[in-house]
Order: structure tokens, then C-alpha cells, then sequence
């Protein structure tokens, strides 16, 4: 039951951000660009990683997990008052801006939690229900929760949202296992973040975050950009959260160049915040960690880029793809990850890695065929396209589940928050990748040769399969740390 709901916990207000944020600011008049700025409330996601270390340091992960429901309950309240107010778009944005450095807070403990509650079989066993759980409190936002808010207003639809999240904070506090000592009161944390050197970081990166906001905003900015995509049209998928994906990948190749300093330096010092990106980087094959991590769904993401412009030119329409792939194609996903969740918790990864990657890859041959075999006069029939968007969603499934289960394998029992963090954010250095060079690619080659090209991306990841640690049944816990500890 707590797995099912901590992940409708997190899911739930990642979808108020996400989701709500684009359509409240439609309705209430805002312009193009600012809608879109909107994109950047998905920034403390990718930046979490930054902080991850302090749920590992301070508290427990149970107590920072509720602390967070806590708060956010009391902002989503703030969003039903700040949605009435005249000054709406200014109170909403800023309020946002803190729901969603609160939600991806919250997304750590919840994760950190799970390592710590569960044994890797558990982990394997309940990965489905985790990602089930989630996409549903996605739908009840992107659903429900909009109709109430066209049916009796924004702030009836805030405070619902408010109501569903102290529900799930008051099952959490009485129901929750208690699985975890703390290593550090999370009293000792404001003592921490009081240090100058710490509160000036602090101050720098939030000056730094409002001055890119700002000038994202500004006409000068609107014009150059404007300018740039007509030159180089690819710059518009390069958003700030795929930035912050290549800046931390940057990051961690620099630590591997420099690791053996780092570790010196370690052994002199008593930063548990540095020790957790250590201790990953001290990894034994490493390298080939972050590589499998960053090229596992390569393929998927250049198929998931361009399926609906494919779709919708041979003749699918937009109803038609949504009832395939949000009803046909959701359910077939809910399949596939709890299918391989199960498989692996049964007979374990090392069995069943190639059958899920697999599963997750061929089907971007499928849409190779598709392409290849539709003309204008005989364009594919309606069960065809859906039959092949549910293969290729189960088959996402699959290979989701087994990805889930590897990035728990890499995080070590000291710093599981901080590494869940780490490794969640390089997932989507694919997606920045595909979004940066799909467009471009589909209109050169076709889209015949562009998913055939799709496939021949998916098989770097495959070929690094036998190379890579973990997937023997091993985890990063039977690994030696810099300081000797396992």
C-alpha cells in the first residue's frame, strides 16, 4: 500500500506543476513566451541532484518525505488564494516556483525511502506498481482535476488538489514504516546552511536562476532567439533542464578526470556533501554506468520524438492517437513494467535484461515498416497503428522496469538519495539529445530511414550489456567506498 501511494505522492504534484501550470496561465491571459517559460518550473527536477546529499545527511528519509507533503499542502492552498488574486500570474509564478523545489525534494526522499525500506528483490517486485501508482496520479491532474477547475474555478480546483495531498500526508504519518536511523538530527541542517560559504552558494545560484528567468523573459531575448531558430531551428528543443543534464554529465566526467585528487582531498575532510558524489564516481566501471545509463533508452527517445508528426501524416487522427495511446497504450505500459518487475524479482535481471531491452528496442522497426509500406492511396488501417502503438508501449514498460531495477542497483547504502538523484537526472540526457537532433534528422532522411536510424541508437546501450556491473545480481552496496567502507 505505502509503495502505491508515495509514488501517487510524487506523481501527483509533478503533474499539478507540469500540467495545471501550462493551463492556468493560458487562462489567465498570459503570452506565448511567458506560457512557455513554464518550462522551467521542470528545473528543480533536473537540478536535484544539487541537494540530494542533504536527505542522505540530515533526518530521515520518512521525515523528509512528510515534512515535504506538509508544505505541500499549505503552497497548493497558497495557489488557490494567489489564482484569484488580481495580480495572478506574478503570485501564481512565484508560488510554483517553490511547489516544485518541494516536489522534487519530495521526489528524493521517496525514492531514498524505497532503497531503504526494501530488499533489491522487493525493489524488483514492486517497480510496476511505482510507476503504475504514478501515471495515475498523473491522470487524476491532467483528468478530473481540469474539468473541476472549467466546471467551478481555480481556487475550488487547488484546494481539491490541496484535500487529495493531506489525505496522503495523513496515511503517511500514521502508516508509514519507520526503517531508518538518522545519521544527523535535520535540526543540525540550519546550522549548516548558516555557514557564509554555504548561504553565499545559495544566494549565487538563486541570483543566477532569477537573471536567466529574467532575461528569458525580455524582449532582446525573444528577438536574438527568434533569430538563432531561424539559422539553427534545432535550438529550440535545447531547454534549460536538458542544460542542466549536459552541465551534471560535464561535471561527473571532470570528477572521473580529477578523481583521485577528489579522494585525497576526501580523506582530509569531513564533507558528507562532496563524499556522495565521490562515492559514486569510485564506482569500480563507472564510466560504463553512466554511459549504459545515458544511452539505455537513446533509441526509445528518437522513436517517442517523432511518433505522433509520423502518425498524424499517415493519416491517424488526433482522437484516434489519443484513445490508442492514452487508453490502449497506457494500459499496455502498466502491463509491460509490472510483467517485468515481477520477471526480474522472480529469476533476476541478469535472466531477463535482454529480453526487456529487447522488447523496448524492436519495435522502433516496427514504425520502420509502417513507414515503409504506407502510400497515400493505401494508408495503414486504425487497428494496425494501434495494435503497433501498444506493442511499442508494452515494450516501453518492459524496458522500464528493467532500467528501474539497474539505477537502484548503482546507488551505495550511505548516499542512496544523493545517487538515485544522480543517475535519475542523467536519464534524460537522451531525451535532450533526441529532442536537439530528431526534427532535424526526420526531415533529411525520412521517416523510413530516420527510425531505422532510431534502432541502430538503441544499439550502443545493448552492446554495453556485457561490459556493464550490476546486472549479474550484484549491487553497489558490495562495493568498497573511498574510505574502505562497504
Amino acid at each position: 500500500m505505502w509503495v502505491a501511494s508515495t509514488y501517487f505522492a510524487e506523481g501527483f504534484p509533478y503533474s499539478v506543476v507540469h500540467s495545471l501550470s501550462e493551463v492556468l496561465f493560458k487562462e489567465l491571459g498570459a503570452s506565448l513566451s511567458t506560457i512557455g517559460l513554464t518550462s522551467l518550473f521542470h528545473l528543480p527536477w533536473n537540478l536535484k541532484f544539487l541537494w540530494g546529499p542533504l536527505l542522505d545527511g540530515f533526518g530521515t528519509k520518512r521525515r523528509w518525505l512528510v515534512l515535504c507533503e506538509l508544505a505541500l499542502v499549505a503552497l497548493v492552498l497558497l495557489l488557490a488564494f494567489a489564482s484569484s488574486m488580481s495580480a495572478a500570474l506574478l503570485l501564481a509564478g512565484g508560488v510554483f516556483t517553490l511547489v516544485a523545489i518541494v516536489a522534487a525534494t519530495h521526489d528524493i526522499a521517496i525514492d531514498g525511502y524505497y532503497l531503504e525500506a526494501l530488499d533489491p528483490k522487493a525493489q524488483s517486485a514492486y517497480v510496476g506498481f511505482r510507476a503504475t501508482a504514478y501515471k495515475l496520479a498523473m491522470l487524476l491532474v491532467q483528468g478530473p482535476l481540469i474539468l473541476l477547475a472549467a466546471a467551478s474555478g481555480w481556487p475550488v480546483a487547488f484546494v481539491a488538489a490541496a484535500a487529495v495531498l493531506a489525505l496522503l500526508l495523513a496515511y503517511h504519518q500514521r502508516f508509514l514504516p519507520r526503517v531508518e536511523t538518522a545519521t544527523r538530527p535535520l535540526t543540525d541542517l540550519p546550522r549548516l546552511i548558516a555557514r557564509p560559504r554555504v548561504l553565499l552558494g545559495i544566494v549565487g545560484l538563486t541570483v543566477s536562476l532569477v537573471a536567466i528567468r529574467t532575461a528569458l523573459a525580455s524582449g532582446t531575448w525573444q528577438a536574438m532567439r527568434a533569430d538563432a531558430l531561424v539559422r539553427v531551428p534545432w535550438l529550440v528543443h535545447l531547454d534549460a533542464a536538458g542544460l542542466s543534464s549536459l552541465g551534471l554529465l560535464s561535471a561527473l566526467v571532470l570528477g572521473l578526470a580529477f578523481l583521485g585528487r577528489l579522494k585525497r582531498r576526501l580523506a582530509r575532510s569531513e564533507s558528507f556533501y562532496a563524499a556522495a558524489f565521490v562515492d559514486f564516481l569510485a564506482q569500480p566501471r563507472v564510466h560504463r554506468i553512466l554511459a549504459f545509463v545515458i544511452l539505455f533508452r537513446t533509441g526509445e527517445s528518437f522513436l517517442l520524438k517523432m511518433r505522433y508528426p509520423f502518425l498524424r501524416d499517415i493519416g491517424m487522427s488526433m482522437e484516434e492517437y489519443g484513445v490508442a495511446s492514452g487508453t490502449i497504450g497506457l494500459i499496455a505500459s502498466f502491463a509491460g513494467t509490472l510483467l517485468g518487475g515481477w520477471l526480474i524479482s522472480r529469476d533476476g535481471l541478469r535472466r531477463w535484461i535482454w529480453p526487456l531491452v529487447l522488447a523496448q528496442n524492436v519495435p522502433n522497426l516496427a514504425f520502420m515498416g509502417l513507414s515503409a509500406s504506407a502510400t497515400a492511396a493505401a494508408p495503414p488501417g486504425l487497428p494496425l497503428l494501434t495494435s503497433v502503438i501498444a506493442i511499442e508501449s508494452f515494450g516501453s514498460g518492459l524496458g522500464t522496469a528493467a532500467l528501474m531495477v539497474y539505477l537502484m542497483r548503482c546507488c551505495r547504502p550511505p548516499f542512496k538519495a544523493a545517487h538515485m538523484a544522480i543517475v535519475t537526472a542523467l536519464m534524460s540526457v537522451s531525451f535532450t539529445i533526441a529532442g536537439v537532433m530528431s526534427g532535424v534528422l526526420a526531415e533529411a532522411l525520412g521517416f523510413t530511414h530516420y527510425f531505422a536510424l532510431s534502432f541502430v541508437a538503441s544499439l550502443p546501450g545493448m552492446l554495453l550489456l556485457p561490459f556493464v556491473p550490476y546486472v549479474d545480481g550484484t549491487t553497489a552496496a558490495d562495493t568498497v567506498s573511498p574510505s574502505g567502507d562497504r
